[in-house]
């Protein structure tokens, strides 16, 4: 695993062991709790939570949230409202191939779907008043 993203209730000694036990060089980014303190170790070798608290404290929890990448999940989630949305909250087919169309074919009609319903955008000419 390169990389996980989850909400803050995920702040917790449990998870970023299991983390570290299952992928030592996974990107961990879980915003921590307003009143988080960075561990003892902090000054001579940092945890990826402890730069992330040095890092809120810098630049604040919104533009940390930003340039860390963290609001990247809520696509994936807005992606999977909308498919739930349209066609259900489950497959109707029996045997997994038969699901992996039957997703495949959802995903294109969404995608067709936005592709239809944005805007062309052009320059228009400005032309003298008078």
């Amino acid at each position: 695993m390169g990389r996980f993203v989850a909400d803050g209730i995920y702040d917790q000694d449990p998870v970023y062991a299991a983390l570290e036990q299952h992928s030592t060089d996974c990107t961990v980014i879980i915003p921590p709790r307003k009143d988080a303190v960075p561990s003892g170790g902090a000054a001579t070798s940092p945890t990826q939570r402890d730069l992330h608290i040095a890092q809120i404290h810098s630049v604040g929890r919104f533009q940390w949230k930003r340039e860390s990448g963290y609001y990247l999940q809520s696509h994936a989630e807005n992606a999977f409202f909308r498919y739930q949305t349209i066609f259900g909250g489950r497959l109707r087919a029996k045997r997994e191939e038969a699901q992996k169309r039957e997703a495949a074919l959802g995903c294109a009609v969404l995608n067709r779907m936005r592709e239809l319903g944005r805007p062309r955008s052009y320059p228009v000419k400005a032309y003298p008043v008078g």
